[in-house]
Order: C-alpha cells, then structure tokens, then sequence
C-alpha cells in the first residue's frame, strides 16, 4: 500500500461515522452486521465481500497466532483445539489458502455440536424425571446413590469423615459436631440412609436439598451451623473433578464465599478453633476433646489440617476473575493469545450499580431503563463467547446471580446456560436450572 493510499486510507477512517470497534485492527469478525455498526482503522490487506464493503484483516499475522495456539494446546480448551488443527497447516505465503480458511464457520460447527450434546443430555434427564419408577437406594451402593442424586463425587475424605464422626457419636454420626453447634447435612443424610428411596419424578428436587440462596452450583453443602445461614461445603470447578477446597458463606448476611481449607478436617478444624474463642470453660473441654479426636483420626489417615496447601495456592493463580462472591472462577485460558476469557464490559461497581437500579426501581419504565443498561453488558458477553471468550459469560452469570435479585435471575440463567454448555460442564447447567426454578432464603433447606 502506498503512502498516499495510507494516508487516504486513514482519513477514511477518521471521517468514518460508525463507532469504532473496541478491538480495532485485531477484529476477525467477518459478519456484516458487524461491520456495518463499527468501523476498522486500515490494514495491509483488504477483501471485498458482496455489499462492496471493505473488511481489514490481516491474514498473515491471523495464520501465525493460529499456528502459535497450536503449541499451547494444552491451555486451550478442546473444542477449540479441533479448529486450530484445521486450519494450522495452511501456508501463510499463499493468499488463496487464507482466503479459503473458514475459521469461524468452524468454530460455530464446534460450538452447535457442544450446544447439541448438551441438549441430548437435558433430553435424557428428562426422560428419567418424567419416569413413575421408583427407585431402591442400596446400602451398598452410596458412592453412585449420591453421585445420581447431587451429580457430583464426593471425595474421600467425605467418607472418612463420617467414619470418623460414627466413632464421635454411633447413633447420631450427624450430630458428633454438636459441641460447636453445627451438623452434617447433604449427601450425609443420604451416607445416614435418611432416604430410601425415591421417585424418578421427584428426582430434581434433591439438587435443592440444603442448596442456600447463593450457593451457585460449584458448591455442594455438606455442613450447616445455627446462626447467620452458616454452611460449609465442597467447591469444584468442573463436575468431573474432586473438590478443590471446603468453603463457607453466611446466607443471611451476604454472597461472600470463603475458602477454608482442603478438605472437610482441615475446615472442621478452623471452625474448633473459632469455636474455642466464644466458649466458656465448660464448653471449651468437650471442644477441645473433639479437637484432639479429630486430630488423631487425620494424623492416624494421614489426612492434612492446613488451612492453605499447594493445591488452593496452585487453583488462585488460574483464576480469571474474582466475581461478586470473591471464591473466583476458574475456565481453560491461554495466557499468550489471551483466548478463555476477557474482562466484562463494566467494572465490578458499575455493575452493581444497575443491578440496584434495577431492584430499586418503583414504575416499570424504570426498571427497563436499567434494563436496557444491563442488556447491553450481556450484548457484549455473548459477543465474547461467539469469539470463544466462555469465561466472561460464567463471570457474567455469577455476578447476576450472587446480587441476590429475583428481577435478573432469567438473565442469569442465560448467562449460565451460555458458558456452562460450552465449557461442557452440564450437570452445573442441570443444577442452577432446578435451583432457580425454587430458590428459596432461609435455613430450613432439607427435603427429605
């Protein structure tokens, strides 16, 4: 291009009324309707579509990053390591082979098989719920009882707990942490044979079983205690895996979700010592009596009581962003090509402030004002996860969700059916739909 066609080329630009896209000469985006809305500063290479319409890109430059993802497959989620095999043997001097690269159709095929397996999944469940049956929960099969009713595993040390709590108290193991006024709840009342069975039909409602208002669903309760919503449970961040660490909130104060420790012990311990802080003497020596118990039991297990390992250590540096309940959130990210994730169009205070809006509102007209506010941030998040940017759609769906408010919750919804089908981590998706269909404040969460 010559100097005078650049400079041309730039007064274009500067005279150019339509807005300029945020992502400026890096844009790949090839829909029109794109195009049409924001302009793009010039770029060595130009190609007509049909309307006559200039899109700049550089296709060079587009090859190289590809092929340079290719090395950092292992940072980059699956379905997306299927388009940049394609596409990473073409060769960069030959202007008919970028031409021909159909990158984004790949990604939208990936993406509509990933959105198609998740149907086919829903569909299944359906099916099941829907089903009259009954089903026997054997005594002999509690790993898979709880793992078809919670769809999740619990962890090893869930059952040495409850060894441990047996030997603590034989006929009431759910009451062997009474002494610091908390009980085990959750999958232990189906671990304490609480429930013997169960219609198929009814199936969905034992993913709300002791789920608090703003337990997303990362979090599985396993422990409740008697004041402020207080409940301590397990936090994953795909269904698959084991838990990272043991958390805990106060559903009746705010959103805010702590890390306490690696595993159930360790977490029972931290709260012990809380509890020897408040106790007189009297309480302090059946605390301390407990404490010591359960001090043997781990040592005896070789079971950890550090309230911070390697592995929480390890999990802090992969998150991506804080979100509103502070326990972050964690999805497949390549730092080199930025390619995962990519910050909300609004801050954190900018966001909570057309949440309030949006709660405070006394007419209707309003509401949709500050509606319109907030449509325009899901705008931009879908944008982002059409361009592979999943995690701003999951931060998006935990913010709206830990505001507690009942007016955004479908979009909340819709924030989490987004990110949650193409991360592939459908059970999440399975239970946030059960839970918003009955969310409910409070402390008396059982339904068995």
């Amino acid at each position: 291009m010559s100097e005078d066609h650049k400079n041309k080329a730039f007064l274009a630009y500067k005279n150019d009324s339509r807005i300029p896209c945020r992502y400026g000469a890096k844009c790949y985006q090839k829909n029109l309707l794109h195009h049409n809305k924001y302009k793009h500063p010039p770029s060595n290479k130009e190609k007509e579509v049909e309307d006559g319409q200039k899109i700049l890109i550089a296709n060079k430059r587009k090859i190289e990053e590809i092929n340079d993802d290719k090395k950092e497959a292992d940072f980059v989620p699956s379905k997306i390591q299927k388009v940049k095999t394609d596409v990473s043997n073409v060769d960069i001097n030959n202007l008919e082979d970028i031409d021909n690269i159909e990158t984004e159709k790949m990604i939208d095929d990936n993406i509509e098989e990933i959105k198609e397996k998740s149907c086919a999944s829903s569909d299944d469940s359906n099916q099941t719920i829907d089903d009259d049956s009954c089903v026997i929960l054997s005594p002999n099969c509690m790993k898979e009882n709880i793992k078809n009713l919670f769809l999740v595993q619990m962890p090893e040390d869930f059952y040495q707990f409850y060894e441990f709590c047996k030997l603590i108290s034989k006929n009431t193991p759910l009451m062997a942490l009474k002494s610091i006024h908390l009980n085990l709840v959750g999958p232990f009342d189906i671990l304490d044979n609480k429930l013997k069975s169960f219609k198929n039909k009814d199936k969905e409602k034992y993913l709300r079983h002791w789920r608090y208002y703003y337990d997303p669903p990362e979090l599985q309760t396993i422990i409740k205690g008697e004041k402020d919503g207080l409940h301590l449970g397990y936090w994953r961040d795909e269904c698959f895996e084991k838990p990272i660490f043991v958390v805990k909130n106060k559903a009746d104060v705010n959103c805010i979700i702590q890390p306490v420790a690696e595993n159930i012990f360790g977490a029972v311990n931290v709260c012990i010592e809380d509890a020897l802080k408040a106790a007189n003497l009297f309480e302090k020596t059946s605390i301390l009596q407990l404490q010591k118990r359960l001090k043997e039991f781990a040592q005896e297990h070789n079971i950890t009581l550090e309230r911070k390992t390697a592995k929480m250590i390890n999990r802090e540096k992969k998150v991506v962003a804080r979100t509103f309940h502070k326990a972050g959130i964690i999805v497949p990210y390549n730092k080199k090509t930025q390619l995962g994730y990519r910050e909300l169009s609004v801050t954190d205070k900018e966001l909570q402030q057309i949440f309030k809006k949006i709660d405070e509102a006394d007419t209707i007209e309003e509401r949709k004002k500050a509606m319109s506010k907030l449509d325009e941030v899901v705008r931009l998040a879908t944008i982002a996860a059409d361009e592979c940017d999943f995690g701003t759609c999951l931060e998006l769906a935990h913010d709206l969700f830990s505001s507690g408010s009942v007016h955004i919750e479908k979009t909340a919804l819709q924030m989490f059916s987004i990110a949650y089908t193409h991360l592939d981590r459908p059970e999440f998706l399975e239970i946030i739909k059960v839970h918003l269909k009955n969310r409910k404040r409070g402390n008396d969460l059982t339904v068995i």
